[in-house]
């Protein structure tokens, strides 16, 4: 039946390949190129009365386009008691895109160690994100570590 031993173990390799299942490819990098924007609304302060007193947020800006210099990805964020600023990697595995910290302004004391996985957008079957945060930092203290945070903008 078989010639050989060996051509009855390709033959089973080859059955056993076909039957796993195939990883879902990830999306490439161009394909989320652009801007996105999260605005942490932290509620109101000042004032002696609701009326009075002036709502705060925190602005999350992550910019990824082409590498012309470093990684062409960037995070800013900006709000009430907040400035900083860093390059990022972005790393596309199947519908998730994983930003990771690459350089701080040397004007920023270190936060993270660099390669540190900072958040991950998930694109959903409607076409949102979800964005699940590991060492970033919400600015607020009621922000959950997940949620649909940044948009295209």
């Amino acid at each position: 039946m078989f010639n050989t031993l060996k051509s009855a173990v390709a033959l089973g390799l080859t059955a056993t390949a076909a039957m796993l299942p195939v990883a879902a490819s990830a999306a490439p990098l161009p394909t989320w190129y652009g801007s996105y924007v999260w605005e942490e609304p932290l509620g109101r302060v000042g004032g002696e009365s609701r009326a009075d007193s002036v709502a705060v947020f925190t602005t999350y800006r992550l910019s990824l386009q082409p590498a012309v210099r470093d990684t062409g990805c960037t995070v800013r964020i900006e709000g009430y008691q907040r400035y900083e600023q860093f390059k990022c990697t972005a790393t596309p595995e199947g519908e998730k895109l994983i930003i990771k910290m690459f350089k701080l302004r040397p004007s920023d004391p270190g936060r993270a160690p660099l390669g540190t996985p900072m958040f991950t957008l998930i694109r959903t079957a409607g076409g949102g994100l979800v964005t699940q945060l590991q060492a970033l930092t919400p600015s607020g203290d009621n922000t959950p570590s997940g949620g649909r945070f940044f948009r295209r903008g």
